[in-house]
């Protein structure tokens, strides 16, 4: 078919064959990965318009290599042939631009792994691929339609494996501004270095087929690193979004720890005054009324002395909670260990790791497993701190007990950055029925000064 429309039209018609090939096997590789993102209204007759202009670019760029076959005029034909896909997939798919850069980006990449890799398959059969498309011993000429129809059948299997190997890494997440900025300039250099290479090393296939299998090489590893770095990048801005979000809840529970500072000290203090005042109404009141009220003022009036403030504030909350519940919290801490640590950063690990077992224990039946530990002691020159607590393994919707499951995780993940943020380490076991969580704390020299309060 190709040979006869060559035969009739001429060199023109043959040559933009070529070439019309070429942008199809890119278009095809983006498509893959354009098959999770929102479809603009009228979407069919968008990819049609613009498939009909990347045509008349195409017939352009095909009459300007003949009239030059030059290596510059090569290298524009190529910036201009990869460059022409953005518009389409900006004028089809309703998403910010840095994701279809990103997607605009990957289907460039992989559509120079897939054309590297034919080539390789062919020279690794025993073909020529300066002279041939053909991969497989069929009894046809070199450039029949049963050879291209090879030619894109195994393309369109790379694009596949690829997305298939990709697409866990595309997220549709929003990217911060610092990675937007890498975005585009990352884009920009793989549109260039992959196009600039690409066009050289076809220039000069004819030369060597072993360097031109060893550019096709190179060629690849490159398109590989350039979706390392892409993939490297959105990591990069998910992990300063989780920090930015951790530093968030970190400073709402500074402010949440100052309050209920507060509050306890107000209780503690009229808990106080009316122990004193109780006495005036002793010949008013029965014993038992008495013992009540006593008994419900201890509970108020509970002072837990670990050494430190803040981790004094977190206990006599979930205390109370705890004998409300019936649950026995238990605790033995050395808190002048945890004096190297701020404030807020205190208050937010234990109240998130009691506050996690408390939770836990509150779907456990048996009297004597609604028990909770906290224990703080040195061992090592390391402040170790463990909070044990029976739970009930049970199957849970969505991996998580809680409501919010958008948020889900972000306790343990805020516990293990202020571990991290001190050079230690978080560790959670379960055996027995029983959940452990390790956390180990390096002593800096001089621990025993005063608590930061930050």
């Amino acid at each position: 078919m190709i040979a006869l429309i060559s035969s009739i039209l001429g060199d023109f018609s043959y040559r933009f064959l070529i070439i019309f090939s070429e942008e199809l096997q890119l278009m095809l590789s983006a498509l893959f990965f354009c098959i999770p993102l929102r479809r603009k209204r009228r979407f069919l007759l968008r990819l049609l318009a613009g498939f009909l202009v990347l045509d008349a670019i195409l017939a352009a760029a095909v009459w300007l290599r003949t009239v030059s076959e030059s290596l510059p005029m090569r290298i524009v034909f190529t910036l201009i042939q990869s460059a022409s896909i953005l518009p389409l997939l900006l004028l089809c798919f309703d998403e910010e631009w840095p994701l279809l850069l990103k997607t605009w980006c990957t289907g460039i990449a992989v559509k120079e792994i897939a054309g590297s890799i034919f080539p390789v398959l062919q020279y690794a059969l025993g073909y020529d691929p300066h002279q041939t498309l053909q991969l497989l011993p069929l009894d046809a000429t070199a450039y029949n339609d049963l050879h291209w129809a090879v030619y894109f059948a195994v393309h369109i299997l790379l694009y596949f494996l690829f997305w298939r190997l990709i697409r866990g890494g595309m997220s549709r997440e929003s990217i911060d501004q610092a990675s937007r900025r890498s975005a585009v300039f990352l884009s920009v250099a793989a549109l260039v270095l992959l196009s600039v290479l690409g066009s050289v090393t076809n220039h000069y296939r004819d030369e060597s087929l072993v360097l031109y299998i060893c550019t096709r090489f190179f060629v690849m590893a490159l398109a590989a690193f350039i979706l390392a770095q892409y993939a490297g990048l959105e990591f990069r801005s998910r992990s300063r979004a989780d920090i930015a979000m951790m530093e968030r809840i970190l400073s709402e529970e500074r402010k949440q720890y100052a309050q209920m500072k507060e509050n306890i000290d107000i209780i503690n203090m009229r808990c106080h005054d009316l122990k004193h005042q109780l006495a005036d109404f002793s010949d008013r009141l029965t014993g038992r009324e008495i013992a009540e009220l006593q008994e419900a003022m201890e509970i108020y009036d509970a002072n837990i002395k670990t050494g430190c403030e803040a981790l004094d504030v977190v206990l006599y909350i979930h205390q109370l909670t705890c004998r409300k519940e019936g649950i026995l919290l238990t605790c033995l801490a050395d808190g002048e260990l945890l004096s190297f640590m701020r404030t807020r950063h205190i208050y937010a690990l234990f109240n998130n790791a009691i506050g996690n077992a408390l939770e836990a224990v509150r779907q456990v039946e048996a009297p004597e497993q609604r028990v909770i530990g906290v224990t703080v002691a040195r061992q090592d020159g390391r402040a170790e701190i463990e909070v044990t607590n029976y739970y009930r393994p049970a199957p849970m919707k969505g991996g998580t007990s809680k409501a919010d499951t958008a948020h889900h995780g972000f306790g343990t993940k805020s516990m293990r950055y202020i571990a991290e943020q001190y050079g230690g380490s978080l560790v959670a076991e379960t055996g027995g029925g029983i959940y452990t969580l390790h956390i180990s704390l390096p002593l800096p020299a001089g621990a025993e000064a005063a608590p930061k309060t930050a």
